[in-house]
């Protein structure tokens, strides 16, 4: 199972939640909820969604670069 964070990235690295979701064996509409409960819990988004393709926002910026120095990238 992968953490929260771990869909982000995935996200992140593909720069599209369909073939990011391909990559991680589930659908579209389940890594887009996930998404969002994270931006939820959060209370910012991490994801320009207007751009295309999408793009991390100043906050996904922040989450992400806190993840790669505390866990590399990708783990």
């Amino acid at each position: 199972m992968f953490s929260g964070m771990n869909y982000v990235y995935e996200v992140y690295k593909e720069q599209s939640f369909s073939k990011a979701a391909e990559n991680l064996y589930i659908s579209q509409p389940a890594l887009s909820s996930m998404i969002k409960k994270i931006e939820t819990k959060i209370g910012m988004p991490l994801f320009d969604r207007s751009t295309s393709p999408i793009q991390l926002t100043e906050c996904g910026k922040k989450v992400h670069q806190d993840r790669r120095e505390n866990h590399g990238p990708g783990k």
